[in-house]
Order: C-alpha cells, then sequence, then structure tokens
C-alpha cells in the first residue's frame, strides 16, 4: 500500500448504539420475533397501551382537581393518580374484561375501578370523569409516538455522526466518484459520506419538526365539544383541554373531531419514511462497496460471520451485507406504510375504526423494527474498513482520463493560454484524445504530449499537473471539513442510550 495515503482512524470516537437485544430476549416482544431494540420494546410491548391510557387519565384527574377540587377532591385525585399504574391494576385482568367488553377504555376503567374501590370507593366515580374513550386512546397514541420519536432521533444522530467521522478518517484518500455508475471525476473516500450526513440531518429536522408540530393530545368528549365536562359544571373546557396537553408535553387542537385530525399521524409515517430512504441509499452504497466488482469497503466486524450454508467461501467476506439488505427491506415496509397512513387519513365525521388497528400495527413495527434497522446500519458504518489500495487503483484505473474537463476548460482559457481554443474544439479534441487513451490503454498524459495542438499551448509540467487524477479533487476536502463542522454532536434530546 502506498503509504502516502493513510486512514486517520483517530477520528472515530462515537460508538455505535446497542439493540439491547440477545438470546435471553423474549421474542414475542420483537417484531416477528426478531427485531427490535431494548430501548422501544417498553414503549411497544404487550401493556404499554394500558399505561399511556392510564397517563393520559391520571394526568386528566390531576388537572381537573387542581382547577375544580369541588368536582374532584385533591384527597381523591391522590388515590386515582398513585393507583394509575400496573403495578395496581394488573394487565391480566383488565384482558379478562375486554373479553366481555371488546372495548379496551372501558375495560381499563373497570379494573381501575376494582382496585379504587378497594382503597376508597368514593374516589373511583371519578374515573373517565368528563372524557369519552378517544379522549384516553388519542392522547396515549400521541405519548406513545412522543417517546418512540425522540428514541429514533437519537439513533439517527448516532449514525450521523459515526458516518461525518467516517468521512474525516477517509478525507485524504483518493476514490473515484462515479455518474450514471461509469467513473465520473475522483474525489476523496469521505466525499459520498458527508452527502449521506447531510441528508440523514435534513431527516432529523423533519422528524423533530414533526414532533414539534404534529404531537396532538385531546380532551374534548365524544365529538370534540366538550359536552361532558360542561355538563359537570366546568366553565373553561377548552382552557382546561389546553393545560392537559401542555402538561403532558402535547398540543390540542381548537376544532378537534372525536380525535384530532389524522393527518397528524401521517406526518410521522412520512417523516419515518423518508429517513428509511436515506438509510436505504447509504446502506445500497456500502454494500455495493463490499461487492467483488467494487472491493472498496471490508467489513471489519467481530465474530465470525457466515455467508452461505453451501458456499463457504463467503465466510472471507465476513458474511453477507445482510444488515445493510435489511435497511432496504424496511424501506421497502416504510414506503407501504406511508401508502396506508395517507389512506388512514380518511375518517367518518367524527370518527370511525376504520385506521385503529392499522395504526397499532404500523407505529409498532414502523419505530421497534427501525430503531433496530438505524443501530445496525450505525454499526455496519463503524466496522467498515477502506481498501486503501483497491480506492486509489480505481482512481488510477482512468488512465487519467477523467482529467479531460480541466483540460478541456484549459484549453479555452484566454488568461492561460496564448491562442484558445473555442469550447467546441476544446471538447471535440480532448474527447477523441481521451478515447485514444482508454482504448489504447496508455496515459492520457503520453497521448496528450503527442499532439501539436496541445503542446503548442500547454508545457509538460503544466500538463502533469492538470492530468494528475490522484490530485484532481475539487472542493472535496473542503466540503468535508465544512459539513462536519456544521453537524457533527448536534443532538436534539439528551442521548441516555447505552452503546456497544
Amino acid at each position: 500500500m502506498d503509504t502516502t495515503y493513510a486512514v486517520d482512524k483517530s477520528w472515530m470516537r462515537t460508538k455505535p448504539k446497542s439493540t439491547g437485544i440477545g438470546p435471553e430476549t423474549n421474542p414475542c416482544l420483537l417484531v416477528g420475533g426478531r427485531y427490535g431494540t431494548a430501548d422501544m420494546i417498553p414503549k411497544f410491548g404487550p401493556n404499554a397501551t394500558f399505561q399511556y391510557i392510564l397517563n393520559s387519565q391520571a394526568m386528566a384527574i390531576k388537572v381537573l382537581s387542581e382547577n375544580y377540587p369541588i368536582i374532584v377532591p385533591p384527597e381523591h385525585a391522590k388515590i386515582l393518580v398513585d393507583t394509575a399504574n400496573l403495578d395496581h391494576i394488573s394487565p391480566q385482568r383488565i384482558r379478562e374484561i375486554e373479553a366481555d367488553t371488546h372495548h379496551d377504555v372501558v375495560s381499563i376503567n373497570n379494573a381501575w375501578e376494582e382496585v379504587v374501590n378497594e382503597i376508597y370507593p368514593a374516589a373511583s366515580s371519578h374515573i373517565n370523569k368528563g372524557r369519552t374513550s378517544a379522549d384516553s386512546t388519542e392522547t396515549a397514541k400521541a405519548l406513545q409516538l412522543k417517546e418512540s420519536t425522540e428514541i429514533i432521533i437519537n439513533s439517527l444522530e448516532n449514525l450521523k455522526d459515526i458516518i461525518l467521522e467516517k468521512a474525516m478518517s477517509w478525507k485524504d484518500i483518493p476514490y473515484m466518484d462515479l455518474s450514471h455508475r461509469y467513473d465520473a471525476l475522483p474525489t476523496t473516500a469521505g466525499r459520498p459520506l458527508v452527502h449521506y450526513a447531510e441528508m440523514l440531518q435534513s431527516d432529523i429536522d423533519k422528524l423533530y419538526q414533526t414532533y414539534q408540530t404534529s404531537l396532538f393530545g385531546k380532551w374534548g368528549d365524544a365529538t370534540g365539544n366538550h359536552h361532558a365536562l360542561t355538563s359537570i359544571d366546568v366553565d373553561n373546557p377548552e382552557e382546561i383541554e389546553k393545560m392537559y396537553c401542555e402538561a403532558l408535553g402535547l398540543l390540542c387542537m381548537d376544532a378537534p373531531a372525536q380525535t384530532p385530525g389524522r393527518e397528524y399521524l401521517f406526518d410521522f409515517i412520512e417523516a419515518l419514511g423518508r429517513a428509511s430512504g436515506t438509510m436505504a441509499n447509504i446502506a445500497t452504497y456500502i454494500a455495493t462497496g463490499r461487492g467483488d466488482d467494487t472491493n472498496t469497503f471490508i467489513n471489519v466486524a467481530p465474530g465470525k460471520k457466515v455467508g452461505s450454508s453451501t458456499m463457504p467461501h463467503k465466510t472471507v467476506k465476513n458474511g453477507n451485507p445482510s444488515k445493510e439488505e435489511q435497511t432496504m427491506s424496511y424501506d421497502n415496509m416504510l414506503g407501504g406504510f406511508i401508502d396506508t397512513a395517507h389512506r388512514s387519513i380518511r375518517m367518518a365525521y367524527a370518527r370511525d375504526l376504520s385506521n385503529s388497528a392499522s395504526d397499532r400495527i404500523m407505529h409498532e413495527i414502523a419505530f421497534k423494527w427501525g430503531d433496530e434497522v438505524i443501530r445496525n446500519l450505525a454499526k455496519t458504518v463503524y466496522y467498515t474498513n477502506l481498501n486503501v489500495d483497491r480506492s486509489i487503483e480505481r482512481v488510477e484505473r482512468s488512465f487519467g482520463v477523467v482529467t479531460s474537463s480541466p483540460l478541456m476548460t484549459q484549453l479555452t482559457d484566454h488568461r492561460k493560454i496564448e491562442e484558445p481554443l473555442s469550447r467546441k474544439e476544446a471538447h471535440d479534441l480532448t474527447a477523441e484524445l481521451a478515447k485514444i487513451a482508454w482504448d489504447q490503454k496508455r496515459p492520457f498524459i503520453d497521448v496528450l504530449g503527442e499532439n501539436k495542438e496541445i503542446i503548442e499551448r500547454l508545457d509538460n509540467e503544466k500538463l502533469r499537473k492538470i492530468t494528475n487524477p490522484l490530485t484532481y479533487m475539487g472542493q472535496s476536502k473542503e466540503i468535508i471539513q465544512t459539513v462536519y463542522d456544521k453537524y457533527h454532536g448536534q443532538h436534539k434530546f439528551a442521548d441516555t442510550q447505552q452503546t456497544i
């Protein structure tokens, strides 16, 4: 290997996040028995929706009691808030009741009432006071999306920072950029990575904007007009709803139906789908680089990876690019989810259930599997090494013809050439000479040195400088530095998630 070019590993400081999943993980908690992260499982576990509904109910009781203690005495509110959790209320009991009622919120309320009646029966009369079931389920859904989005954004930022650090570590290594799959212009190996990092930052910003503008709770009763609160003598129900949602970190509509507009739920799937498209591009880029034809990337992840049950030689490549291909698979799934979420915007006013089940299924898969995909992709990038010799070879294999563009520009520059050619003359001449070099497999500089039109205008020293593909990088290094300085370490939330 030419020691002039070396990877600077000192830039690799950020570790990829662990999925936290191992053989001991209950497969029933994972999507398809395989996919998920330990951080996301609690947000979509078998009992998670119960607890989010109880959280929304407890906050409603707290807000109502603080503003109308005559309606909900504080001592009653305390008992209800203290018992609104699955340590007191058995999930199994909720399911037993739901087997008869076929209604989740009624079943939660009945199971909760049984618990409260054992402590202080008078307090149980305030359960679900002034509310319809959608006030609980829609708010619970928003809380679930809120916490899940925070985790996803943290994971995406981890991936972005690792990509930026990898770009800096490869900043000085010549690399061949492609256009329409043909050799285009030389760059450095880190330059394509900052394109993906910048797009990831854009995806993160889009998801964060959705987090800020599309998380809506609700407390407006069956049609959004506060019939239930006004019937118990609450004279400022709109303010009560606003206080309730603000206390939960949510927005509220002025004019909801029985649910907030379903367009807000679409926003989250759309934003995830945008990010999944970027991740699929990253995964495709890495997988292509690992392939035998390109052979610029080497996976050095620890542990032996088996690539085939019948082709043992694939172990040499550290197995198949399975994590990259799983990323592409996730993007395929999100494409379908975007269509489903869009169709689910439709709703018979003020509510129907034609979209309820698909919401629950989509959100669990999109976030639980999505978080695993992001973390595995981060690990893939982290453990991707550059084949420096091959990277340089792909630049030099062009015989220098990829420098025909700056040569053409020089030949037309009246500031540097006494008798400049027209653009058409320069284009046609350099194209012809490039074809000769390519067809004869000769250095471009040698072919140029034989042409009278060229040597009359440019001396050998200038020609060698112009046509050296290993130094013709444009602003590649400067762009890498710019993107790194602008986006590395930008985090929307405090990050407490475990790294490997």
